[in-house]
């Protein structure tokens, strides 16, 4: 279907963020949703401290369901306030008690860094369920764009290593595949829609880096599908004119492949960053209903 009318006017009154992307507006705080209480807290792993934002819903429940989020990076906005108004939403709707994760994303940190602080800061929260409130049976993790590749690194590494299990996976138009070919890409998204709508892929992947993840002959793709196969309940959404759309499906689908349960629901007429932006609009609210019935599906 044509690009919806909203993001076609959105373009024409602001041509440069065809490619520099599409900022975050974050609303004054007595205009965002809803929630019990917000405590800003810090993970500390030997050296490195790793702030984390934590949501927790009106409901009161014997035990919350908790959800692992990581924010997208340098492709859209990156850090846990301009993220705030995702988790709340995420948190009022479906109940669960949200923990954000402010990674490390810049080429002045360390090689794997957000990686690392993502992988360490959900191992923290399995370790510290009880604590938190929740059960180290009913944790998801997931997050936009950046942070949904960072979640399938950690799903994937934690099978490997075994270290915990998690219970369910959400990747909003995730960057799956790191390598930043666009011309000739396998992904005809790629060429289609790079810089026309808010997403450059020659900036900022690479400084997403995992494990394992170096050269193309290891990226999520290659990984074994008995790997895959054990991997949780996932929801993937893409966006027709996004980038990252083909990617994403094509990780759909190897998942389908090995068994797993996969929800795909591909937004027609929206842009990658769509749950983040233009609020109000059928699709922004659509993206946090879906997601919010994916989660609670857990709670049953």
């Amino acid at each position: 279907m044509p690009l919806h009318h909203y993001i076609e006017q959105y373009f024409k009154q602001h041509p440069e963020r065809r490619f520099k992307g599409v900022s975050i507006e974050v609303p004054p705080l007595d205009k965002r949703p809803n929630v019990l209480k917000v405590d800003e807290s810090t993970v500390k792993i030997h050296e490195n401290q790793i702030s984390i934002r934590i949501y927790t819903p009106d409901d009161e429940e014997e035990f919350y369901p908790l959800f692992v989020f990581f924010p997208g990076g340098h492709l859209i906005s990156a850090n846990l306030e301009s993220y705030d108004v995702s988790c709340r939403l995420l948190c009022q709707l479906s109940g669960y008690k949200v923990v954000s994760v402010d990674y490390r994303l810049s080429s002045t940190q360390p090689a794997h860094a957000a990686f690392n602080d993502c992988y360490r800061a959900t191992k923290w929260v399995v370790e510290h369920a009880e604590e938190l409130g929740g059960r180290p049976d009913h944790i998801a993790v997931g997050g936009p764009s950046a942070g949904g590749h960072l979640a399938t690194a950690v799903v994937i590494h934690s099978i490997k290593t075994g270290d915990f299990q998690l219970a369910k996976q959400v990747l909003h138009y995730p960057i799956v595949d790191l390598n930043e070919k666009i011309k000739g890409s396998e992904y005809q998204s790629r060429e289609l829609y790079n810089a026309k709508y808010g997403v450059d892929l020659t900036k900022g992947q690479n400084e997403l880096l995992c494990p394992g993840q170096n050269d193309e002959n290891d990226s999520v793709f290659a990984t074994d599908k008995e790997i895959l196969a054990k991997s949780p309940e996932t929801l993937i959404f893409t966006a027709e004119y996004d980038p990252f759309c083909d990617e994403g499906e094509l990780y759909a689908e190897k998942l389908k492949e090995a068994g797993v349960k996969v929800k795909l629901v591909r937004f027609d007429g929206g842009i990658h960053g769509f749950m983040q932006n233009f609020p109000g609009s059928p699709d922004y609210m659509r993206g946090y209903d879906i997601t919010s019935e994916f989660l609670l599906d857990e709670k049953e």
